[in-house]
C-alpha cells in the first residue's frame, strides 16, 4: 500500500471512530452553540466601539478608555457623547469624521455665556476660561458670547480648561452624535 492510500485509510478510521463516538445530537448543539457565540459577537462588534484618548493633554482626566454604545444615542445634560468631528471647525486638531468624546453641557434650550473666566450653561460654571485662544491664534474677546442652544443641537465641553471644545467652535449638530460613551478607565 502507498503512503498515500495509507494515510487515507488511516484518516476514514479516524473519522469513522469520531463519529461513532460522538452523538449527532451533541455535534447539532456544538453547532448551535457556535452558531450563537458568533451571531452575539457579531452584534456586539456593530453595537460597541472602544475609544482611547491619545492626547498627551487630556480633555477629561483621568479616563483614556471610553465604550462607545452606538444603538444609544441618547443625550441627556452631563452625559458622555461619542461623535463625528466636523473637520471645518474642528481643525486643524480634529480630522474630519474623527472619534471625539466630550461631555453634554448644554442641550437644546439652555442658556450658555461664554466670559473670558468662566464658561456658564444656565448661570451654573460648567468650565474655567479660555486656554486655548491664543493657540488657535485668536484674542480670547473673540469667543465671549451668550447664545441658547438650538434644537437638534448640543454644547459640548471637556473637562479642563486647555479642552479644544463648544467654547471655541460653537454648537455641535446633535446629527454628528455616534453614540453615548462610557468611561471604563
Amino acid at each position: 500500500m502507498s503512503g498515500d492510500s495509507q494515510f487515507r485509510v488511516m484518516a476514514e478510521a479516524a473519522t469513522r471512530g469520531l463519529s461513532s463516538r460522538l452523538p449527532r445530537g451533541f455535534i447539532l448543539r456544538a453547532v448551535l452553540a457556535l452558531s450563537l457565540v458568533l451571531a452575539a459577537g457579531a452584534y456586539l462588534a456593530t453595537r460597541f466601539r472602544v475609544g482611547y484618548d491619545d492626547q498627551a493633554h487630556q480633555c477629561l482626566p483621568p479616563h483614556r478608555l471610553f465604550l462607545i454604545d452606538r444603538h444609544d444615542r441618547t443625550v441627556t445634560r452631563g452625559s458622555l457623547v461619542a461623535f463625528a468631528a466636523l473637520g471645518s471647525q474642528m481643525g486643524p486638531w480634529f480630522r474630519d469624521g474623527q472619534v471625539v468624546v466630550k461631555r453634554a453641557a448644554g442641550v437644546p434650550g439652555d442658556t450658555v455665556a461664554v466670559g473670558l473666566d468662566s464658561v456658564q450653561i444656565n448661570e451654573v460654571e460648567v468650565g474655567k476660561g479660555l486656554a486655548l485662544a491664543h493657540t488657535v491664534k485668536r484674542s480670547p474677546s473673540d469667543f465671549v458670547r451668550a447664545d441658547v442652544v438650538r434644537p437638534s443641537h448640543l454644547w459640548v465641553m471637556g473637562a479642563t480648561a486647555d479642552s479644544f471644545d463648544s467654547r471655541y467652535w460653537g454648537f455641535l449638530p446633535a446629527a454628528r452624535v455616534i453614540g453615548r460613551a462610557y468611561a471604563l478607565w
